[in-house]
């Protein structure tokens, strides 16, 4: 497994280890748990929107794509912010949306062409697994309330 792979698979713990915690609140409060879970998510999805701005600057994008990538970066986490003013079920739908729209982008955009085969499956794998992630929590949250 190459170190990115590691890399990818560690940043993964959090949406693993928080929904495990909101169940056992024994060590930090539902209402803490959803706040670290929260901030983590936002974090994560503007650091994955951020993989698109090494795009902007290669030889091979166009300026009309270079728009697109652009607006693309910056879109994804003002509306990830936005989301966090909401209450925290719409927050956990909003990410989760979020990110698929992310992988998507990348498809649409042809910045998935670029990235290695290993690379294209690990990134759907995390999706996967964050998507899986806020599904859980958000069902958990709903199912308590």
């Amino acid at each position: 497994m190459s170190r990115l792979s590691v890399l990818g698979y560690a940043g993964l713990m959090p949406f693993i280890a928080l929904p495990l915690l909101y169940l056992q609140p024994f060590y930090l409060s539902a209402a803490l748990t959803l706040e670290l879970y929260s901030l983590y998510s936002a974090l994560i999805l503007g650091f994955m929107a951020g993989v698109l701005w090494p795009v902007l600057h290669s030889n091979t994008t166009t300026a009309a794509k270079t728009d697109h990538l652009a607006i693309a970066a910056v879109t994804f986490p003002v509306l990830s912010f936005i989301a966090l003013l909401t209450a925290v079920e719409y927050f956990l739908l909003a990410q989760a949306c979020l990110f698929v729209l992310l992988r998507l982008s990348e498809y649409r955009l042809g910045i998935n062409r670029q990235y290695s085969k290993s690379y294209r499956a690990l990134r759907n794998h995390l999706t996967l697994v964050v998507l899986a992630s806020h599904s859980l929590l958000y069902y958990l949250i709903t199912r308590a309330g």
